[in-house]
C-alpha cells in the first residue's frame, strides 16, 4: 500500500510540474533595432529602414524613461533599447526630409486592443521609434500617423 500510495504522489507531482510548465509564460528579450553595418570607408556609421510614428498631444509634460518632462516641441524620441542620449538622424525616404532627434524615452511597445501596454513589456513588431510632434512634423504631415525612414545613428 505504501509503495502504491508514494508512485501515486510521484505521478500526481510530475502531471502539476507538466501542467505548470505549459502555463508559464516566455518572456521575450527587447531586441535592439537591427543596424546593418556600413563598409569600413564610410567611417563604422549604422544604418536601418523602418516605420516611425509621433507622440500624441496627452503625453506633453509627462515625464519620460529618463525622468525629464516631455515636451512635444523638443526633438526627442523613444527607443525600446538604444542607450539615452543617442543621437539619431532619421531621413523621411518619401521626401528626403531629414531630423536628428535625440532618445528620451523607452517605447514604442505593443498594445492591446485598449490601448494599454502588454506586460511584460514587449516591442511593437512595425514601429522601430516613436518621435515627438515636433521631430515627426518637420520630416511628413501629422495626418500620415507612420512614416518610413531611414535612420542613421550619429552618437551613441
Amino acid at each position: 500500500m505504501n509503495k502504491y500510495v508514494r508512485t501515486l504522489a510521484i505521478i500526481v507531482a510530475v502531471l502539476c510540474m507538466c501542467y505548470v510548465s505549459s502555463r508559464a509564460q516566455i518572456v521575450p528579450t527587447v531586441t535592439e533595432v537591427v543596424f546593418e553595418k556600413a563598409p569600413p570607408n564610410t567611417g563604422g556609421e549604422r544604418k536601418s529602414i523602418g516605420v516611425v510614428s509621433y507622440y500624441g498631444k496627452k503625453w506633453d509634460g509627462r515625464t519620460t524613461a529618463n525622468m525629464e518632462i516631455y515636451n512635444s516641441s523638443d526633438f526627442t524620441c523613444a527607443s525600446p533599447s538604444l542607450p539615452f542620449n543617442t543621437l539619431i538622424e532619421i531621413t523621411n525616404t518619401s521626401n528626403n526630409k531629414c531630423v536628428i532627434v535625440r532618445v528620451n524615452d523607452r517605447g514604442p511597445f505593443k498594445m492591446d486592443r485598449y490601448g494599454k501596454a502588454i506586460f511584460p513589456l514587449v516591442p511593437h513588431p512595425v514601429r522601430v521609434l516613436d518621435l515627438s510632434r515636433a521631430a515627426f512634423e518637420s520630416i511628413g504631415s501629422l495626418k500620415q500617423g507612420l512614416l518610413k525612414v531611414k535612420l542613421k545613428i550619429i552618437k551613441e
